[in-house]
């Protein structure tokens, strides 16, 4: 079964934040709070991933479940939606962008976000920032107090950034998000895979935008 982390043991900043490591071809889950929880990616719902057993393992039942967040809506990160609403009623937020993937099957529970939007979690606001590259609607979501960052798969640990050779994925456009992310000030780094980042998640970014514009 996927395994659990409680951050705030890791960082007084990220005291209320939990991520559940995906297994196999899935999106890390990280939750937002627990009377009110904010649920950002869902992973792929299978069978190896099942969200609800972990989710109550955090104290989250469906009744506590207030808003999933969707970085973007490749499978392995958007599947595990649909197990949430099958037990609980959150509103689910997408770029608008990426909502012509997804949108026919949330129905009612889609709320279409773009740049600049913030969305509210029980512990603090979470502003959005439009970061296409892996997919046309890809974002990130940013706490400027707690310089907390939510990547997607826009940017990972150690240089690495997302792939953009799918359907609507973007060379430039990914150039240009790294930018974005760079001129931010980041402390913690937390990507749809891969370990958090604890400290210093700038030089992660950094890193990751001279890796993408060497041979540019």
């Amino acid at each position: 079964m996927p395994k659990i982390y409680r951050l705030g043991e890791y960082a007084e900043a990220l005291e209320g934040v939990s991520l559940i490591v995906g297994e196999g071809l899935c999106s890390n889950i990280y939750v937002v709070g627990r009377e009110k929880a904010t649920v950002i990616d869902t992973g792929v719902g299978n069978i190896l991933n099942p969200v609800w057993p972990q989710l109550s393992e955090l104290g989250v039942e469906p009744s506590n479940v207030d808003k999933v967040v969707l970085t973007h809506a490749h499978h392995d990160h958007a599947m595990g939606a649909f197990l949430i609403l099958e037990r609980a009623g959150p509103k689910v937020y997408v770029h608008e962008e990426d909502t012509r993937y997804i949108a026919s099957r949330l129905g009612d529970s889609l709320v279409k976000v773009r740049e600049g939007d913030v969305i509210e979690t029980e512990l603090w606001p979470l502003n959005v920032y439009w970061t296409p590259g892996h997919t046309s609607g890809s974002m990130s979501l940013y706490n400027q107090e707690h310089r907390i960052l939510f990547s997607g798969d826009t940017v990972f640990p150690d240089g690495y950034y997302g792939r953009y050779d799918g359907e609507s994925g973007s060379y430039e456009a990914t150039v240009e998000s790294l930018r974005k992310l760079d001129g931010l000030d980041v402390e913690f780094l937390l990507s749809g895979h891969g370990s958090p980042v604890l400290e210093d998640g700038n030089r992660h970014i950094d890193m990751a935008l001279r890796s993408a514009t060497r041979w540019s």
